[in-house]
This record gives structure tokens, sequence and C-alpha cells, in this order.
């Protein structure tokens, strides 16, 4: 019997750290030649259309995953502090008022990688196992 206990309790404690380990790990990354220093804040105003350049004075262009993405669920949780309906409900309410554009909708990583290569004023967020040498990460979050 104690046995059996300690068996379970062994491979409760192995599951959590697996699923520990596999945590979603989001960057936000721009064109390596960029050299602008952003903090969550900065990255926050960008997509939320609140800011429209860089510290260089660059324009910013703004691309997001699709809805449904995971990446995209946690970057609206973690960096915008919105869940999805409340994001669509804030978009509905800027284009309403022609203050602000949403960030164009990109299918993947690895068009955003294609797209972030091209321009060197472009933001983006993607999963942190998608990012190679044609992109620059300049903030992190997980879940």
């Amino acid at each position: 019997m104690k046995k059996n206990i300690l068996f379970h309790i062994v491979c409760s404690i192995m599951l959590f750290i697996s699923v520990s380990a596999t945590a979603n790990t989001v960057a936000v990354v721009v064109n390596p030649e960029n050299q602008s220093l952003l903090n969550r804040s900065e990255i926050r105003k960008i997509f939320l259309g609140k800011e429209k350049a860089f510290s260089n004075g660059k324009t910013v262009s703004a691309y997001d995953l699709p809805e449904g993405n995971d990446n995209r669920a946690l970057f609206v949780d973690k960096v915008l502090n919105k869940n999805e309906s409340r994001l669509n409900a804030y978009w509905a309410r800027m284009l309403f008022s022609s203050r602000a554009k949403p960030p164009k909708t990109v299918a993947s990583a690895e068009r955003i990688k294609e797209i972030i290569s091209e321009n060197i004023n472009a933001i983006a967020y993607m999963n942190k196992d998608d990012v190679d040498d044609s992109v620059k990460v300049v903030y992190t979050f997980s879940e």
C-alpha cells in the first residue's frame, strides 16, 4: 500500500515537472538592425495603437498572429492585459472613432520572420522556439 502511494506521488511530481518544462515562452521580435529598446509597457502601447513610432522616430508596423493561436492568447493576456472579447471590443471602439487600426494579422511565425527581415520597423511576436537569426528578440514572457 505504501509503495502504491509513493508511486502515485512520484508520478504526480514527474508530470508536474514535465508540464512546467513545456510552458510556452513567447518572444517579441524586431528586425536585427532595429536598435530600439522596448519594455512591456511600450510594447503594449504599440500593439494597442497608442504608440505609433519607435524611440528612433520611425513609424512602427505591428503584426499579430490570428485569433485561436496559443501564442496570441498568451500575448493578449500577459502583455495587453485583455482577453479576446475585450480586445475585439477595444478595436471596435478605436476603429469607430478613427483613433487607431489593429495590427495586421499574419498566419504563421515563418511569415512573421519574412516580414520582419524585410522591414526594419516591423514588430511582432512568436513562440521563442521559432526564433532564428532573421529576427531580434526584444522581450520575452511565459505562461
